[in-house]
C-alpha cells in the first residue's frame, strides 16, 4: 500500500538508497587496513543505518526496515547513546507487532525499557512496558502480564509510584478480565501499598475494597477475609467508608442472604466507585458461580475468631440450623439448592 502511494519508481529508488546506505554503514564498521581503519567507524555509520532503517520503513519494507533499525540501535549503543537505542528498540518492537510476532514485540519492548534504565529514564521505561502489555493483551496475554509486572516492579523500584497510576489499574483490570484472580488481589493489594506511600488515601481504600471484592466473586471466602484483616491493619483503611462497606458485605455473606449482598452492592455508591472492571464484578455480586451458604458458614466461623459476640450468636445459629441439613439441601440439588440459582 505504501508503495502505490510513494509512486513505484520513487519506492524503487528509495529502496535503492537504503540498500547503499547499509552496504556504506557495513563497510564502516569492518576494519579495513586499505582504509587504515583499526576499528569500527560507528559514529560514521549511525546516521547512515538511520536512515536507510527509515527508508525502508517508509516503502513498506518491514523485513529490511527491522534489520536496518536493529543495526542502527547496535550502533547506538556502542556510542553510548542509551536513550538513542531505547528510541530504535521501541520502532523494532511496533514493527515486530506489525508482523504478528508478539515474541519479538515483547522482547524489543523489554529491551527499549532496559535502556532507558540506564540512562537514567525509569518513568519512561514503566511506560513503554505498559504500552507493550496492553498491544499484547490479545495475541499473546501471558507476555503482557509480564511486561505488567515489569512495569510495576519499575515504578516501586524507582520510587516512581505517582507516575505508575495507570499501570496499576491496566493490569488489574487485565487480569480481572483474565479471571486471574489471585494475581489481580496482588495487583490491587500492591496498588494499595503504593497509593499509601504517595498519600493517595482513596485509591488505596478504593483498591483495598476492590481486592476484597475480586475474592468474593471467585467465591473463596477465606481469602477474601485474610484479604481484609491485612487491609484493616491499615489505619487509614480501618476508618473508611470503604472497610465499613466491606464488613456489611462479609456480613451479608455471613448470613447467607443473597438478597441482603445483591441490594448492599447496589446501593452503595463505593461499590460502583471501584476501577471499571472490578465495580462490574461488585455490582454483580454474588457471582452465579459461587458457593454462598458454603462461603456464609466459613465466614461463620472465620468471623467468630475475630469478635467473641459473633462466636456466641454462631453457635446458638447452628444449634438451631444444623450443618447437615444444609449441606444436604445445597449438595442435593432440588428447587433450594445451589443449582437453582444458577
Amino acid at each position: 500500500m505504501l508503495n502505490s502511494i510513494i509512486g513505484k519508481d520513487k519506492a524503487a529508488a528509495m529502496e535503492k538508497e537504503a540498500k547503499e546506505l547499509m552496504k556504506k554503514a557495513k563497510g564502516l564498521t569492518a576494519p579495513s587496513l586499505l582504509e587504515l581503519r583499526f576499528k569500527p567507524d560507528w559514529e560514521a555509520a549511525a546516521p547512515m543505518l538511520d536512515k536507510a532503517a527509515l527508508l525502508y520503513k517508509q516503502v513498506g519494507n518491514i523485513d529490511k526496515a527491522l534489520e536496518a533499525y536493529e543495526r542502527a540501535a547496535l550502533a547506538q549503543e556502542r556510542l553510548g547513546s542509551q536513550w538513542h537505542a531505547a528510541k530504535h528498540y521501541e520502532v523494532i518492537a511496533d514493527l515486530s507487532r506489525q508482523q504478528n510476532r508478539p515474541k519479538d514485540t515483547a522482547k524489543f519492548y523489554k529491551m527499549a525499557a532496559d535502556y532507558y534504565l540506564e540512562c537514567g529514564k525509569p518513568t519512561t521505561a514503566g511506560e513503554v512496558l505498559t504500552r507493550g502489555a496492553r498491544v499484547l493483551e490479545e495475541s499473546d496475554p501471558e507476555e503482557a502480564v509480564r511486561l505488567y509486572y515489569d512495569a510495576l516492579d519499575v515504578y516501586e523500584s524507582s520510587e516512581r509510584e505517582s507516575y505508575g497510576v495507570d499501570a496499576f489499574r491496566a493490569a488489574i483490570s487485565f487480569l480481572v478480565r483474565l479471571e486471574r484472580w489471585a494475581d489481580a488481589v496482588e495487583a490491587q493489594m500492591r496498588f494499595g501499598a503504593v497509593s499509601d506511600k504517595v498519600g493517595a488515601r482513596n485509591t488505596q481504600n478504593k483498591a483495598y475494597l476492590g481486592a476484597v471484592v475480586t475474592w468474593l466473586w471467585a467465591g473463596d471466602a477465606e481469602a477474601a477475609w485474610s484479604t481484609f484483616q491485612d487491609a484493616m491493619a491499615v489505619e487509614s483503611f480501618a476508618n473508611s467508608e470503604e472497610a465499613f462497606a466491606a464488613d456489611a458485605l462479609f456480613e451479608a455473606y455471613r448470613r447467607k442472604d443473597e438478597a441482603a449482598i445483591s441490594s448492599l452492592v447496589k446501593s452503595k455508591a463505593l461499590y460502583k466507585q471501584l476501577d471499571h472492571h472490578v465495580a462490574r464484578l461488585a455490582v454483580r455480586l454474588p457471582a452465579p458461580s459461587s458457593k454462598v451458604r458454603r462461603m456464609g458458614r466459613k465466614l461463620k466461623r472465620l468471623m467468630a475468631d475475630t469478635d467473641p459476640a459473633a462466636e456466641e450468636e454462631g453457635e446458638e445459629g447452628e444449634e438451631g440450623e444444623g450443618y447437615g441439613g444444609e449441606e444436604g439441601e445445597e449438595d442435593g440439588g432440588g428447587a433450594g439448592g445451589e443449582d437453582a440459582l444458577l
